[in-house]
């Protein structure tokens, strides 16, 4: 196609360009090439600490092989990048405590403390509005039980309203890829601060996948599994909004010996696609999954077993089974972001990286800290 400029007029027009900038005071050299990479800093992001004296967020850099802790005052759960202070993350208490705080990647200040309001608890989970200015959080309310989605000033951290969960034990929770819902897992268990982590309503449990607009707070869609004793704790969404869930299962109050799938994949306007094979290696993960982390690029999702010692992998296109890895109490998981590999935590100091396509360990990759008990959860940052 004749676009009507010959390649003098190009060489010409660039030749002027650059004369500009000289007169601007601008070197050309600074100018990028469009093939030259443009590096980030990645940090590797997890609550961690096994005594109340050294409970912290702590951050490993990609880049320097570097770790540090910031100390918190109280166990950390999940946590978030702050889409508008990239150099941010929001580490939660774990259930049922009622603290965060806002840490600094780069200098591991906290700048921000929050807590909840009068007669909440949260349970270790949150997410950002699409633009950034919004921080919702799962919550309890202390004396009804009844699941909350607490809406804060993602500026100040002030509580300015809250959503029905539309359950009870709202854990996890992310925003969907159209910026417009949240989807919330409801573990369906009651539990109050008096009684620390005793689960008090095992007979009547409900767990549910719950779609909620962001905007309004109305309950789009929800959705429950077969199992009533599978509890929905953990969840990541696709980018094409296909979601992996991670089950607990209640074995004292399910009544049977039976099996029962511990993952999940719902696709959106679909039921939900229980992950049920090999039932040998769900057998060996005891009931319990701990985390879930979906790779766009090779459509896996993997999910961890702290009580197996494993992490196992699917594909969320078509629910085949593809691998699995063995790691003593694995818990924390997430996907570098490059997409090329899987990373995951141990409570004994481990990092481990997998290939995200052959699912092989890098073992000149692997990271040993003494003294570091990475808890459950893994958040990947970059800016």
């Amino acid at each position: 196609m004749n676009s009507g400029l010959d390649r003098s007029d190009c060489l010409y027009n660039r030749r002027d360009f650059i004369s500009f900038l000289v007169a601007l005071g601008v070197s050309p050299g600074l100018l990028a090439a469009p093939d030259v990479e443009v590096r980030q800093r990645e940090f590797w992001v997890s609550a961690q600490g096994s005594r109340s004296n050294t409970y912290g967020v702590t951050r490993f850099s990609a880049g320097s092989n570097r770790l540090d802790t910031t100390l918190s005052g109280f166990r950390g759960h999940g946590a978030s990048q702050h889409p508008l202070r990239k150099t941010s993350i929001i580490m939660y208490a774990r259930r049922p405590g009622s603290s965060a705080i806002e840490v600094n990647l780069l200098n591991g200040n906290i700048e921000n403390r929050f807590d909840c309001v009068d007669n909440r608890h949260f349970f270790g989970h949150g997410c950002f509005s699409e633009d950034g200015k919004t921080l919702f959080t799962t919550e309890g309310d202390i004396q009804t039980g009844e699941g909350k989605i607490g809406i804060r000033d993602a500026q100040t951290y002030r509580q300015i309203g809250d959503y029905e969960s539309y359950g009870i034990g709202p854990h996890e929770m992310k925003l969907m890829p159209d910026g417009k819902t949240l989807v919330v897992a409801n573990g369906g268990i009651l539990t109050h601060p008096d009684s620390g982590r005793k689960k008090l309503n095992l007979a009547s449990m409900a767990s549910s996948l719950v779609y909620i607009d962001a905007q309004t707070g109305q309950k789009l869609d929800a959705f429950r599994v077969p199992e009533p004793k599978a509890s929905i704790r953990h969840l990541d969404v696709a980018t094409d909004g296909a979601v992996a869930l991670a089950m607990q299962v209640q074995r004292s109050a399910a009544g049977h010996e039976n099996t029962v799938p511990l993952g999940a994949i719902h696709k959106p306007g679909k039921p939900i696609q229980l992950l049920g094979r090999p039932e040998n290696l769900i057998y060996q993960m005891k009931d319990y999954m701990g985390s879930v982390a979906i790779n766009n690029k090779t459509r896996i999702a993997g999910f961890t077993s702290p009580r197996g010692n494993l992490a196992a992998f699917w594909n969320i296109d078509d629910g085949r089974f593809i691998a699995y890895h063995q790691l003593q109490d694995a818990c924390g998981l997430a996907v570098t972001v490059d997409q090329r590999h899987f990373v995951i935590s141990s409570s004994f100091g481990q990092l481990r990286q997998l290939d995200a396509t052959t699912l092989k360990e890098n073992k000149a990759g692997r990271i040993q800290s003494s003294g570091i008990h990475w808890d459950n959860h893994l958040l990947v940052a970059t800016f």
